[in-house]
């Protein structure tokens, strides 16, 4: 599915959108539906944005409600499925603005991780940025965003206090490793 903006047909994150199939070196070996990568157990990849304040905290996402995979559950302060073709830094770019309505004129990479995810290999790209807000929040996918102290976050998790998504653990453990 495409929208338009302006005269460029932009894709729509959506359950059809394509994305690259990867094999386990994280190389592009042809293309899949979003809603066919768990159940053929595809590699794929996504973007995930560690947003913080001028203050050091770190803004966390929660899904919203309606959410197919980990509803209700917090997140990182943006995440992506990358569309055929895209790279790591334009998925995180589109998403930042698609999700909180800012623009991100400077990611740091952070790094690249993989995980296992329901059967897939999951290749992740970690960028932080700093913004202060304020936000307009995609409603459709988040239900609400929150500023949080890392050492907080820490503490939430270790005390099972906060329903955190598996992908978002994986990266904050990644992000406290660097």
């Amino acid at each position: 599915m495409l929208w338009k903006m302006g005269r460029i047909m932009m894709p729509v994150v959506s359950e059809d959108m394509i994305l690259d199939l990867v094999n386990q070196a994280d190389i592009p070996i042809g293309h899949i539906r979003r809603e066919d990568v768990f159940a053929k157990h595809a590699g794929f990849r996504v973007a995930h944005v560690l947003i913080f304040n001028s203050g050091g905290q770190l803004l966390l996402q929660r899904l919203a409600l309606s959410r197919k995979r980990n509803p209700g559950a917090w997140g990182s302060s943006v995440a992506s499925y990358l569309f055929a073709s895209e790279t790591y830094q334009a998925a995180a770019r589109r998403r930042v603005k698609e999700e909180l309505g800012v623009e991100a004129p400077t990611l740091t990479f952070l790094g690249k991780t993989e995980m296992m995810d329901d059967g897939c290999l999951k290749f992740i790209s970690v960028f932080t940025m700093k913004h202060d807000g304020p936000f307009t929040v995609d409603q459709s996918q988040i239900e609400e965003v929150e500023f949080v102290y890392p050492q907080v976050i820490e503490q939430l998790i270790d005390g099972k206090m906060r329903q955190f998504t598996p992908t978002y653990l994986h990266v904050f453990r990644f992000y406290l490793s660097r």
